[in-house]
Formats: C-alpha cells, structure tokens, sequence
C-alpha cells in the first residue's frame, strides 16, 4: 500500500486551510491551482480527509470534481497542518527553542543547564513533557486534546449516583422476579384465601356473575320486638355461708280439717 498521506493529503489539507482563511469555501480547482496536482487527485484526497479533517461537498456536476468544494474545516485539520499546537509539536518547539538558546549563551554554566533541560524536554523526560502540554493546552483547545472519559468504571471504583440507581432499581425487579416466578402451587399464599388464589378468584366471580338468592327472595315482615330480658339478680355478697332460715311450727290450738272435708263439694240449698 503506497503511503499518500505526506504527498497527497497532507498537500492538500494545508492548502485547504490556507484557503479558507481567505475566503468562505474552496473549491477543487482553488487547491488544484495552489498545489499543482490534477483535480481528480485533490477530489480524492479530499474524500480521504472527510468527514475528520474538513467537510468536502459534492455538487451534481455529471460526476467533474471542478466545482466540488470544501466548506469547512475541522479543529484537527489545524492541528496537524501546524496551525494549531498539539503536545507533541509543542514539546518539541519547546526542545528546540531552549538548545538555540543555549547555543547563544556565553556563561558556560547557564549554557550547560540550558543544553541539559533541552535533552531533558526532547528526550529523556518526553513523555512526561507531552502529557504536561496536554494539560496546558486542553483548556484552549477544548475537544481536540481533551481526553476521553472510559465509557465504564472499573469494577474496584464507585459507580455514579445515575448508574448506582439504575442497578438498584435493575436488582429490586430482578430480585421480585425471581420471588414471584418461584411460588408454585405448593405456596401457602395461593390456597390462604388470598389476592391470586383460585378459590378467591372464582367465589368473588360466580358472586359477581349471579344475582344473590337474597335479592330473589320475597320480602319478609319484620318480627316483632321482643320483650326485654330481666336484668340478672345480683350475686350474693361474698362472705361467710348464712344459716338456713327457720320454718315456724303449727299452733297445736288450731283445729285441722280432715283431708276429704277440704275437698268436699258445697251443700246446696234444696237439702237444707
């Protein structure tokens, strides 16, 4: 695969935002002229370039790239043609900058710091040198060098409130789920007369379905009011037990009939 980035793209892409700084678009034929390749060339770079790097439109032109135009382009197109700093360059200017001014010193011992914080920057401590510009330059050019957030947490750090609510609302339906899937025909709670159970489900039905036999029934008197009960005797007095009460004897002066006269009928008169 033959690398075209450094003789086709790259041409063309920094051709494309020079343009732009002077005019609103550019068309085919504008970079064609700036950098010197064939129009084909430059419509296919530019299709290579979109949608990252610039925003490359098609007009219906029978298929001639002559009139097709760039309308904009994006914050990594200035990056990489240098218009706009990235860590990398960055640090590297910055390397480069202090071996040139260490090259111009004349005391010895500042020339030497300067030439060891130059292969400090653009050697040793690079990598660290090109995550400090990251830091620095984020700020100010937002997206382009802002890093992405991971798209999850890792599994020893603490989940955000959204996501800690979603899984606990996800446990308590799992975990309900799983209750109600494994009551069985052997649970209480489906023959305790309750909500769901069959018994419960089928008297309220047929109750509801057929009309009451109190509802057919003619209508009766109503009877009448009873007497009131009497109140109950109070109990004795608790205490010691009272001597039986004492029967009086007859009068032995008393005259006693004898049982047939008591029961003898009147005389009447016409025997008198």
């Amino acid at each position: 695969m033959q690398d075209t980035w450094v003789t086709r793209e790259l041409p063309v892409l920094d051709a494309t935002v020079s343009l732009l700084e002077e005019s609103y678009m550019v068309t085919v034929s504008d970079i064609a002229a700036r950098t010197g390749l064939e129009a084909a060339a430059v419509a296919r770079a530019l299709e290579a370039l979109d949608p990252v790097f610039l925003d490359f439109r098609k007009t219906t032109t029978g298929g001639d790239p002559t009139f097709w135009y760039v309308l904009k382009v994006t914050p990594q197109a200035r990056s990489a043609v240098g218009q706009w700093p990235t860590p990398d360059s960055f640090v590297t200017k910055l390397a480069a900058e202090l071996s040139a001014a260490a090259g111009q010193e004349d005391d010895a011992e500042r020339k030497g710091l300067l030439s060891y914080a130059a292969r400090l920057i653009g050697d040793t401590l690079r990598e660290a040198a090109v995550r400090a510009a990251g830091q620095v330059l984020a700020p100010a050019l937002g997206p382009v060098l802002a890093p992405q957030a991971p798209s999850r947490p890792d599994s020893d750090e603490p989940l955000p409130l959204a996501e800690a609510a979603r899984a606990a609302s996800s446990s308590g339906s799992s975990a309900s789920s799983s209750s109600s899937s494994s009551a069985g025909p052997s649970s209480p709670s489906a023959f305790a007369g309750g909500p769901g159970s069959p018994s419960t489900t089928s008297s309220t039905s047929s109750s509801s379905s057929s009309p009451s036999s109190s509802s057919l029934a003619p209508a009766r008197a109503p009877a009448p009011a009873s007497a009131p009960t009497p109140a109950p005797a109070p109990a004795p007095a608790s205490g010691p037990a009272s001597a039986p009460a004492l029967v009086p004897l007859p009068d032995p002066a008393t005259p006693r009939s004898s049982p047939g006269a008591r029961h003898s009928a009147p005389s009447s008169p016409a025997a008198s």
